[in-house]
Order: structure tokens, then sequence, then C-alpha cells
């Protein structure tokens, strides 16, 4: 398994990705349609590809997972945070890998915290894998040395 940075080039194959993960028993039509309400639609992807912080997990050049996040400004007393807006894969040991790369990720490039929506349904494996995360309205992971807030 490789982790490697969320590039144009991946937009097509998470779309491939995402759809073949969608429930059988729904029409085409109907599948359009989640795509178009789902963290994964195009345009978001094109949006995510060009940021640098967004991750894909490949198996021998197939994807097998991926991260989509995103910094942001002067949150909660924080100058820095990343957001983990969504992520999916295939083996538990290739998501854990992902949500690994991304924290080093932001700690190399001094964020202060790591979040993400404590309602998603990716939630319990990340408070699974990374045990330093913590709950409250987001989940949550300082990763510099400073002060804990409460969110």
């Amino acid at each position: 398994m490789e982790v490697k940075l969320f590039l144009p080039e991946y937009v097509s194959q998470i779309l491939s990705f995402e759809r073949q993960n969608l429930s059988s028993d729904l029409s085409e039509i109907q599948k359009e349609m989640a795509s178009w309400e789902s963290s994964w639609r195009e345009e978001s992807l094109n949006h995510y590809s060009q940021l640098g912080w967004s991750f894909v997990l490949l198996d021998k050049d197939e994807l097998t997972g991926y991260l989509l996040a995103q910094p942001f400004l002067f949150f909660n007393k924080w100058t820095q945070s990343l957001w983990i807006e969504h992520l999916n894969f295939t083996d538990p040991k290739g998501g854990a890998l992902l949500v690994d790369t991304l924290i080093r990720w932001a700690r190399t490039k001094h964020l202060q915290k790591v979040l993400m929506n404590s309602a998603s349904p990716q939630s319990s494996f990340v408070l699974e894998t990374t045990p330093a995360m913590k709950v409250g309205q987001f989940l949550h992971l300082s990763t510099t040395k400073m002060q804990e807030d409460v969110l």
C-alpha cells in the first residue's frame, strides 16, 4: 500500500470507487442523485485535488481509499486547523495509514488541530485508530503541545 498526494489525475478513480460502493438496490438515477449530495461529488473532488492536503491510497496502482482535507484559519482560538471532510477505504490498515499520514503532515506544517465531524460514518474508526483523538462537538486532535481547549 502506498499513500500519495491527491492530484487531479485521481478524480475519476475516486468517482468510480465511490459509485461501486453505492448500494446495488439503487437505480442509476438514484445513484446519480446520491453523488450530487455527497462529499465526493466531482466539483468537490476537483477542489480538494488542488489544495495539497488530501491523500489517496493505492495498492498496485488500484485506488483502495482516500481522504479529503483542507486547512482553515482562526477557529476556536486556534490559528490553523485541518478539517477532515471525508474518509473512505476498503482495508482498515489502509484507512489507519491515511489518517496517520494526514496527522503527520499537519504536524510538519505546524497546524494546531485536526478536526472531523463526530457524526460522520468514519468517526468511530478514527477514534479506534487514533487514541489521541478526543470527542466533543467535533473529533479533535492537538498536533502541538499547546494548552488543550474543549470543543
